[in-house]
């Protein structure tokens, strides 16, 4: 019998995408968009609380090769491909429920783009979810304080939310003196929401691969065998699955 279901794309494949989705989606096509903007005052108004009494909780990008200037790039996640952060979650209740009216909601974080620095080019994980950047103190419009997916420019607006495709190339950038604070958060696009514990789990799996590898030169040296690697990420796929579905939180710190 022939199998239908539509496959997703993952970056660990090694070859970049070739998808037919747009470099951005037409937000207003997305019916939960409404709902976010509607409250985004409420996201905003918890986030300056926080920072206010919680300075220094958003913590450097994991990869600092990716930014212009280290430690520049700082974020905070509350939920990370299906799990939640309890002790960060805690701190921001208002926005948690906001997000809990958004359908197949698998991933949220802030993320902060300190003034002069740029995010290098680089792609995502995975073509399987809508990523969404909620504006909430944008300093700037393009060209000073920007965002680009494939050949396309874009500026964040305070209130607004911007919906592009992960899988494509994208940067972006803040030449202001003022600091640019989104919310970004992930939705599973509906084609694909049936595979949700496996995309989660898969993605998941490659961090961690990566982040070891870097940390531990036996690891690295054993991955040079791509079959080595593979076998080794298959493996820890199925792990990171059984974890997930004995509600066991994986060890994630940060989402970009």
């Amino acid at each position: 019998m022939k199998n239908d279901k539509k496959q997703p794309w993952f970056s660990d494949v090694g070859t970049s995408y070739r998808g037919e989705e747009p470099y951005y989606f037409d937000a207003k096509q997305l019916p939960w968009v409404r709902h976010i903007e509607n409250n985004w005052t409420v996201i905003r108004d918890e986030l300056a609380a926080f920072e206010a009494k919680e300075s220094g909780r958003l913590v450097p990008y994991m990869d600092q090769t990716m930014v212009s200037r280290p430690n520049r790039w700082r974020t905070l996640g509350l939920m990370f491909w299906t799990k939640r952060s309890t002790v960060n979650c805690a701190s921001f209740p208002q926005t948690c429920a906001i997000l809990d009216q958004v359908p197949r909601c698998i991933a949220i974080s802030f993320n902060l783009l300190e003034p002069n620095t740029t995010i290098k080019p680089h792609y995502g994980n995975t073509n399987a979810i809508y990523r969404c950047h909620l504006g909430l103190d944008v300093p700037a419009p393009a060209p000073q304080c920007g965002f680009r997916v494939g050949d396309q420019i874009r500026s964040w607006e305070e209130g607004k939310v911007l919906v592009f495709c992960d899988a494509y190339e994208h940067t972006a950038w803040n030449n202001t003196g003022r600091n640019r604070y989104v919310m970004v958060f992930d939705v599973m696009r509906p084609q694909f929401s049936a595979q949700t514990r496996y995309v989660s789990s898969r993605v998941l799996a490659s961090i961690y691969l990566t982040t070891w590898c870097h940390k531990l030169a036996w690891l690295q040296r054993l991955c040079r065998s791509r079959r080595v690697e593979w076998a080794i990420f298959h493996g820890l796929i199925g792990f990171v699955r059984a974890a997930l579905t004995l509600h066991h939180t994986p060890i994630v710190t940060q989402e970009g």
